[in-house]
C-alpha cells in the first residue's frame, strides 16, 4: 500500500479515516464537535508528540550520545539527520500544544464550561507554559550551537548542551505532574 510507504500519506490518510468515521458517527444522530472537541484532540495530538519527543530525548538519545565522539556527533548533528528532525518536531509539537491550549482554554471559558478555572487546569497549563518557554527560549538556542547551526567553539558547545540539557530535564520532571493534573482536570478534580 503506498499510503504506508510515506509518513505523510499514512498522516493524511489517518485524517481521512477520522473524518470518515465522523461523518458516519453525525450521519448516525451522533453530535457534531465544536471548536471545544478540535481544539482538545488537536492539544492531546500535539501533546503526544511534544511528550513524545522529550522522553525519547531524555531516555534514548541523551544517554545514547554520551560516549560519541566529536568527529560522529558532526555527522549525527548535520542537517537533514534524525537529530535535526527530532528537534523539530519537537519544537513544532511545543508550539502546536501551546496554541491549541490556548484556543481550548478560550473555548472553555467561553462557554461557560466548569473546569475553566480549576486549579487542576490552572497548574497544569502553568506548567506547560513554562516547559513551552524553555523548549522556546533556552533549549533551542542552546541545541543550535550543539548541532552547528550556530557557530561555537567546543567550550560555547559544552556550556550549551548543558543549559540545554538542564532545561529538559526540568520539562520531564514538569512533565508528570503537568499530564496528571491535565487527564485529571476532565475525570475528576484534585483541587476542590
Amino acid at each position: 500500500m503506498s499510503i504506508l510507504q510515506s509518513h505523510v500519506k499514512t498522516i493524511v490518510a489517518g485524517f481521512i479515516l477520522l473524518a470518515i468515521i465522523l461523518g458516519a458517527g453525525i450521519a448516525t444522530g451522533g453530535t457534531v464537535p465544536g471548536i471545544y472537541d478540535f481544539a482538545r484532540f488537536g492539544h492531546v495530538l500535539a501533546g503526544i508528540v511534544w511528550i513524545g519527543l522529550l522522553y525519547y530525548f531524555n531516555f534514548v538519545q541523551v544517554p545514547s550520545l554520551g560516549g560519541v565522539t566529536a568527529e560522529t556527533k558532526a555527522d549525527i548533528f548535520k542537517e537533514g539527520s534524525i537529530v535535526r528532525r527530532a528537534l523539530f518536531w519537537f519544537r513544532m509539537g511545543a508550539h502546536t500544544t501551546l496554541v491549541f491550549g490556548l484556543i481550548l482554554y478560550y473555548a472553555l471559558v467561553t462557554n461557560g464550561l466548569d473546569h475553566a478555572g480549576s486549579k487542576d487546569i490552572m497548574i497544569g497549563a502553568t506548567f506547560g507554559i513554562i516547559m513551552w518557554f524553555n523548549v522556546t527560549f533556552i533549549i533551542w538556542p542552546n541545541q543550535k550551537k550543539v548541532i552547528g547551526v550556530v557557530e561555537a567553539t567546543a567550550d560555547e558547545k559544552a556550556a550549551s548542551g548543558k543549559k540545554a540539557l538542564i532545561a529538559s530535564r526540568i520539562n520531564t520532571l514538569l512533565s508528570i505532574p503537568m499530564l496528571f493534573l491535565m487527564f485529571a482536570s476532565t475525570h475528576f478534580q484534585i483541587f476542590g
